[in-house]
């Protein structure tokens, strides 16, 4: 017979040989040219916002195939680490991308888009390599899950007129002599 390990990348993914499920290395003793199936599952989930995807077995063979190893070998089921970003927006507006798994160590460009009538007020975010801030547009590293929340708030709509009408007069440095109105955050100056 001839030594063979079977093994996952990480570990802890499973796979099953012959039909029978494993998560952790196993070593065989084969007859050299004996036929065995390696299959592997994916999506694997590895509790919330982190999931597993099979990308390749060492050999190159698809996610179920058939082996005849001649020699001592080992096969390793590669998977690759994926957390999912959640993308909220608050009443008022849109957050770009949709609510997705992303590979581990991936740079995500998130972006907030207000509503007629709002201002986008900033980003709350949760878990390593998320942002919080004012800008409406960031990025975030998935370094693990994380949850990105962006809130918007009503503008207040001023009008600004003169007495007696067609008296000029001047808002932000911009002269009119009509009755002009204007959607402004509120406490803004």
């Amino acid at each position: 017979t001839i030594p063979v390990t079977v093994q996952s990348s990480p570990s802890g993914r499973s796979f099953t040989v012959d039909g029978t499920p494993y998560t952790n290395s196993q070593n065989f003793n084969w007859i050299p040219g004996s036929s065995h199936t390696l299959a592997a599952t994916s999506p694997q989930s590895g509790g919330t916002g982190v999931q597993y995807v099979w990308t390749s077995w060492s050999d190159g063979g698809a996610i179920s195939h058939t082996v005849a190893p001649g020699s001592a070998t080992t096969y390793t089921a590669n998977f690759t680490t994926q957390y999912f970003l959640t993308m909220n927006a608050g009443p008022g507006g849109g957050v770009s991308p949709a609510s997705v798994w992303t590979n581990s160590g991936a740079i995500v460009n998130i972006s907030a888009s207000a509503s007629n009538g709002y201002t986008m007020t900033g980003w709350t975010g949760t878990g390593s390599g998320s942002f919080s801030g004012t800008n409406s547009s960031a990025s975030v590293m998935m370094n693990g899950p994380i949850t990105q929340t962006a809130a918007f708030i009503t503008n207040v709509l001023i009008t600004v007129q003169a007495n007696p009408a067609g008296r000029s007069f001047m808002v932000d440095a911009t002269n009119y002599t009509s009755d002009q109105t204007f959607s402004w955050v509120p406490g803004s100056p």
